[in-house]
């Protein structure tokens, strides 16, 4: 069994992230467009990436697309993308993404929430 279907949030971890989100700088998107493509580098150069991390890889650009294509008037949407790319480029987060093995499943789980909330409410500016 895939340890990433293991790992769920719980309605206390939405809480504290739908906080988070509410709180988030949009004036951080452009240092957080700058970094993500290396990250992602970096990430699939690594040997051996497991199927959760081709998933996040995959879900991570997608985010970063929307979120540059977005209009400006979608802040809260803005604001939950920015928030799971933040997430993501954070080394130190719940689990450090240095732990091997299970480092970036943490950011695979919320990735993977967020991803799911857009679909459930913007699935043509997702798909797009």
């Amino acid at each position: 069994m895939d340890p990433s279907d293991q790992l769920q949030l719980t309605s206390e971890d939405k809480a504290r992230y739908e906080k988070r989100i509410a709180e988030i700088d949009l004036d951080d998107i452009p240092k957080v467009t700058r970094d993500i493509p290396g990250k992602i580098e970096r990430l699939i150069a690594a040997p051996g990436l497991s199927d959760f991390q081709i998933v996040l890889v995959s879900d991570i650009s997608k985010l970063l697309n929307v979120l540059l294509e977005l209009p400006t008037e979608s802040i809260m949407l803005k604001k939950r993308i920015l928030f799971a790319l933040e997430y993501f480029l954070e080394e130190q987060d719940e689990i450090p993404d240095d732990s091997p093995q299970i480092g970036l499943l943490d950011d695979y789980v919320l990735v993977r929430w967020v991803v799911d909330n857009i679909m459930a409410d913007y699935t043509k500016v997702y798909e797009s």
